[in-house]
């Protein structure tokens, strides 16, 4: 009986050995979590979600210059539509002057009213280039957000490959210089994701901006359209 008892003691402590083994065996293929210089500062996410991203932003940043070049080109028609409308309003200023001289005052009466109508016209369309204006402005600051998103994002993908290489590093037990190096690399990009991401907030503040003041030129230019009487 002593030997059986002996035997279970010994067997006990030998499978005690085995599994204190097999854990320091796991402690050294896993990155210490708490002394990890990693740890949860900046989320982790896969190369694969980044790039995703990324292709959407850059279809973005495309649509973004596409609201910019159409913007341009509805501001250019609105100048010159301005432009028509006080030449009109010079050519009716000439004949008006005629007809005061001819003492033609019935027609005098009509063409000052043409005038009011034609500055009422180019008030309005200086309101409208105003919006237009606001609207080149918008798409400038859609595109800028969309560049930096891109460089978030880059910043970001380049992050996730040093920490796989990190990983791999610790896991092949290479020297304690090798792998402090990696953690200031690490650190380093860290701050630099940071920093961008705060430029993309800002930026993503001017873009809620510039949309704000579209829709504030927009009600605007409603308004003096309902003034005027115009048919909807």
């Amino acid at each position: 009986m002593p030997r059986i008892i002996h035997t279970i003691v010994i067997s006990l402590a030998l499978i005690t050995l085995v599994m204190a083994d097999a854990a320091v065996a796991q402690q050294a293929a896993e990155p210490p979590m708490l002394t990890d210089p990693r740890m949860v500062v900046i989320p982790t996410r896969t190369a694969a979600e980044i790039t995703t991203d990324m292709e959407n932003v850059r279809a973005t940043h495309s649509l973004a210059e596409i609201h910019r070049q159409q913007a341009e080109e509805r501001l250019a028609r609105i100048d010159a539509t301005i432009d028509t409308r006080k030449a009109a309003i010079d050519e009716v200023n000439r004949r008006k002057d005629e007809a005061k001289r001819a003492q033609r005052r019935t027609e005098a009466i009509a063409l000052d009213l043409e005038k009011k109508a034609n500055e009422q016209a180019v008030d309005l369309l200086k309101k409208l280039k105003d919006l237009r204006k606001a609207e080149v402005e918008a798409a400038k600051t859609e595109a800028e957000l969309a560049d930096t998103q891109l460089k978030t994002l880059g910043l970001e993908l380049e992050l996730v490959r040093k920490r796989i290489e990190y990983d791999s590093l610790y896991v092949a037990r290479v020297g304690d210089l090798a792998l402090s190096t990696h953690q200031q690399v690490l650190r380093e990009l860290e701050v630099r994701v940071l920093k961008s991401q705060k430029d993309q907030a800002e930026a993503t503040q001017k873009v809620a901006s510039k949309q704000k003041d579209i829709i504030t030129r927009r009600t605007k230019l409603h308004e003096a359209q309902l003034k005027m009487g115009m048919p909807r």
